[in-house]
């Protein structure tokens, strides 16, 4: 392992070992799990073993021995070992007890959710071998290769499964019982467990679940000044209702999160862009509006497109995509989709809040990339009828700033 990555707790020579050896029995080392991308008010780590504090920024390391801790106002974001993202909303807890990666079993990852909540999108460390958990205070959950969130909040646990497929075991609370499937291969990706382990199904996100993004102190490391973020917040839709126009500029900043995109994968993203892009967000500041559409390449099921309008709406400031809608034409109508979401140095973690198609409700992804430094927005989006998949659209974008 390379010593970039250990934290090496200091050992005593061999002179005083035996003197010593009711207390220091052995040295012990913490491997690092990942790193801090985005620190926003009061984020401290906490050593379980030696129960030190340190305070997070970014860049700063995280180590599998560590219980990050968020505070009232608070929000971070940490890149783990295997790429994955894991965001951790005000007031959470989240203890990393191991995180390893290429064993010859794909690597493994344990951590438990004390306390509030997380969203994550998962690295190379699928756990499709059974070799990633996260426990709970009513049991623990296993993926599937997925985008999932999870609030312990009330005595109740929150979920939601936007992409994948997780496995909530809860043994431990209700005894022998059959885990749970919430996403692809469930009947639902929405529920809530409580404190008992009875398990309440939804059709829509928990209500309940909090803000990513929350106002933050005069103490924030960001140097933010105080201020509150309705972003990413949960959508009740009613399907019988049309949805009312949506005049340039002023678009509903409601998410229900997708994170998986067909057409431009991570690793094309990623090479359009030469410049440190972590680099030049930490230094941006104010918003910017993205409402050029340099290019597009768009196609539907149904035939030609036409009349194309794509725009988002960047605030730096708080790391988030805050208005987004893409609006063109095919023979079978218009189609629309309003989404929004957060700034990630990887990319955009963007979500869909409403689609239609003509009459239609419809459903889908939208993937978005700095190129260029900031100057522009490169992304794809693929779109499709809820109730009739076959009716489908999709495109690759390149938008830039007046």
């Amino acid at each position: 392992m390379n010593s970039n990555f250990k934290l090496i707790a200091n050992c005593t020579p061999v002179s005083t070992v035996m003197a010593l050896a009711l207390f220091l029995p052995f040295c012990t080392a913490a491997e690092q799990a990942g790193k801090t991308i985005m620190s926003r008010g009061e984020v401290i780590a906490t050593d379980s073993s030696s129960e030190a504090n340190r305070a997070l920024k970014r860049r700063s390391p995280i180590y599998d021995v560590d219980v990050v801790n968020t505070g009232e106002s608070s929000q971070a974001q940490l890149r783990m070992q295997d790429g994955a993202i894991i965001a951790l909303k005000a007031q959470t807890q989240l203890k990393i007890e191991e995180y390893k990666l290429g064993s010859a079993e794909g690597g493994s990852v344990v951590m438990e959710l004390i306390s509030g909540g997380l969203r994550t999108i998962t690295g190379e460390i699928k756990g499709d071998k059974g070799n990633y958990k996260l426990k709970t205070p009513v049991g623990s959950i296993g993926i599937r290769g997925t985008h999932y969130e999870a609030e312990w909040k009330n005595n109740e646990l929150l979920l939601a499964v936007w992409d994948g497929t997780i496995e909530v075991d809860m043994s431990n609370a209700t005894g022998a019982q059959a885990p749970v499937l919430l996403g692809k291969g469930g009947d639902f990706s929405f529920a809530k467990v409580s404190e008992s382990g009875a398990v309440t199904s939804l059709l829509k996100p928990p209500s309940e679940l909090s803000s990513l993004s929350s106002s933050v102190s005069e103490s924030a490391q960001s140097n933010d000044t105080e201020e509150q973020s309705s972003t990413v917040a949960s959508a009740e839709l009613d399907p019988t209702e049309q949805p009312a126009p949506v005049l340039e500029g002023s678009f509903s900043q409601v998410a229900n999160d997708v994170s998986q995109n067909e057409y431009i994968n991570e690793q094309e993203l990623d090479s359009l862009g030469t410049d440190d892009i972590g680099e030049l967000i930490s230094e941006r500041t104010g918003s910017a509006a993205y409402t050029v559409l340099e290019s597009i390449d768009a196609s539907s099921s149904l035939g030609t497109v036409s009349a194309l309008n794509l725009q988002m709406t960047v605030n730096f400031d708080r790391g988030t995509v805050e208005q987004g809608a893409l609006s063109f034409q095919d023979s079978g109508g218009e189609w629309f989709a309003a989404f929004n979401g957060l700034i990630t140095t990887e990319g955009m973690d963007l979500g869909v809040n409403f689609a239609s198609h003509g009459n239609n409700l419809a459903n889908g992804t939208i993937q978005s990339q700095f190129i260029n430094g900031l100057d522009n927005l490169s992304g794809s989006f693929n779109l499709r009828e809820i109730e009739n998949p076959s009716v489908s659209a999709r495109g690759e974008f390149l938008l830039g700033q007046p």
